[in-house]
Order: structure tokens, then sequence, then C-alpha cells
């Protein structure tokens, strides 16, 4: 047999053509024959018991197969309850899906794996790694522990798994949040607020936004159509072209500066939701979790914060892409024919 696709699954080197391999008579295991010397046993041993094979592993050498009541961890061999999402040893996702690139060849200089993320940079939305030593991999755990309560009734890796592919920003704001240690300005809630809300499927919020910015697009460019409106304009256009000295905040010219009004509205709410997007997540996730964790016609837990959880791009999209359309017919009416991007 070829194992040039597999590790060692003592010393996490990939074997190479040529390599003195030895196979556990057991499960059929391969090492290299100085590790299984050294280890004086199959690395797999405790396993054999349960009927553990070499055929149930991957070519990384790992299985997350459960165990009577609890689940290995394929990378350092914790043994972790079955409500588990992560390994509350070293972080790694015990569910296959979730695993992407991760990296299970990390590990002290004494043999035990530890988390390669712990205490790294955590300030990166999609989780890329620095420094020394550093994978670049996603750490679904943002180097905390699964179980720590990162929020009323509400574990780590339970909000890890709500929250999806960013953890990486989301936790460590969560717990400054629940530590009371300030807040993280939102700049993608700001930027992109008529959707923001309903990416993150916070829908009736995310409803009320968008709306709002619509509804002021609109009367915006409606008040920049009426006669009144473009009266004032000419006006004061006419009296600053012949050298008339005047105040352009007189009262004569309020109704123009309307349209200006409105923006600034449009500006506060959008800085507002760069303000407590992340904290209306936070509340957001946290009674969400804990209502599915109290329906009692969930059966899979994990596979149900998953699908309740994570984000929502088609509705996000759609509301995006129909301000988008709607606000350039405001424009292109109210500029007199010519599309203002």
């Amino acid at each position: 047999m070829e194992f040039s696709d597999y590790q060692c699954p003592v010393c996490k080197q990939s074997f190479k053509n040529g390599d003195d391999v030895v196979v556990c008579p057991e499960c059929g295991a391969p090492h290299h024959r100085e590790c299984y010397e050294e280890s004086g046993h199959c690395f797999f041993e405790d396993r054999h018991s349960d009927g553990f094979s070499f055929e149930n592993i991957d070519e990384n050498g790992n299985s997350s197969e459960e165990t009577g009541d609890y689940i290995v961890c394929p990378r350092c061999k914790f043994e972790n309850e079955k409500t588990s999402f992560y390994c509350n040893n070293c972080g790694f996702p015990l569910n296959e899906k979730d695993r992407g690139t991760q990296n299970t060849s990390q590990s002290d200089s004494d043999g035990q794996y530890s988390n390669p993320y712990s205490g790294g940079f955590q300030g990166m939305p999609f989780g890329v790694g620095f420094g020394p030593g550093s994978t670049n991999m996603f750490d679904p755990l943002a180097g905390m522990d699964a179980e720590e309560q990162i929020a009323d009734n509400v574990k780590v890796s339970e909000a890890a798994k709500f929250i999806g592919k960013t953890t990486q920003y989301f936790l460590p704001v969560f717990k400054n949040i629940r530590d009371k240690r300030g807040f993280r300005f939102n700049f993608s809630a700001m930027i992109f607020a008529e959707s923001y809300f309903l990416y993150r499927k916070i829908t009736v919020l995310g409803v009320i936004v968008s709306l709002f910015l619509l509804a002021t697009t609109v009367a915006s460019a409606a008040v920049m159509m009426t006669p009144e409106w473009n009266a004032d304009y000419q006006s004061l256009m006419e009296m600053i072209q012949s050298g008339v000295n005047v105040s352009v905040f007189s009262k004569e010219f309020a109704f123009m500066y309307l349209p200006l009004g409105i923006q600034g509205a449009r500006l506060i709410v959008r800085v507002l939701c760069g303000i407590f997007a992340n904290k209306l997540y936070y509340k957001h996730c946290e009674k969400q979790i804990n209502r599915i964790k109290n329906d009692s016609t969930v059966t899979d837990l994990n596979k149900t914060l998953e699908t309740k959880g994570g984000v929502n791009l088609p509705l996000a999209v759609s509301f995006y892409a129909a301000g988008f359309v709607i606000t350039q017919i405001c424009n292109f009416i109210s500029s007199g024919g010519s599309f203002m991007l």
C-alpha cells in the first residue's frame, strides 16, 4: 500500500517514498518505524477496543468519530463532550466540514498539541494569522475557550457556530461588550447601512433602516423637483452672478436647504448604525441562541445554530441593489437628466 498521501500520526510528517513504515496489525495505521519504536505501541492503541480502523481516517490521519459519550479531537486526541463544536483543548473544529484548511501538525516540544492561534492577532475579521510560525489559518474560536460564557447562557462555541466565518472579528468584540470595556465602531454597518442588518439576519431593524434611507433619498429628490425649490435656486444663482451681497442662510432660501438637511439625517443614521451595530448584533445572537436552546423541538443543536445563524447574502444584495437603482433614478431626475455615480 502506498502511504505517501498520509501523515504519521505521531510526528505528523507526511510519508515519503522510501520511508521505513510500520503498519499496526490491529487498525492498519502506518507509522514511521522510529516513531513507532519510540512510542512502543500504535498511536491509536487506546481506541482499538472501540473497533477503530485506519480506513476511517483521512490522508492527514484525522478522524472526529464519536466514542461513547465524547468526541475525540483529531488534532490533540482530547475527549470532548458530544455537544462540543470545537475542541476544548486546542480549538480544532470537531465538525469535519468546518475544518477547511486547518493545520493539524502544530505541536509543542513535548509532543502535546496546543492551539497555535491562542494569544495571536484577533482583530482581523477573516482570521488571518501573523507572527512567527503563523499558518494564516482560520481559528473559529479566536483563541478563546470553547466553554467560556460569551453572553447570558451562551458559550463561545455556540456563538462561533451561530456567527459563522467572521468569529475572529466578532468574538473579541462580544467579549469586550460582555466585560463592558467599550465598543468597536463598525464601518461596514455605516457604509452599507442599507443592507448590513439584513445581511446579519436582523431582519426587522434591517428593513426599517433600509426603508428610511430609501425614503429620504426619494424625499430629497422630490423636494429638488418642486417649482419652489427651483425658484429659490435660480434666484440665488442670479443674485450671486450679479454681484449682489446676499446671505445664503437667509430665510428666503431656507427651503432650498431642505434636501441638505435630509442628507444630514441620512448621515446621522449611518453613523448611529456604525456605533450600535456590534451591540445590536451581540444582543441578537444572545436572544436567538437562547431561543434555539430552549426550543424542545430542536434535535440537532449544531445544525440549527448554523442554519438560523450566519448571514443572508441574497436578501442583503437584493435590498442594496434596489436602493442603488432607485437612488440613481432620483439623481438622474433631480439633476436634470445625468446620472450621478
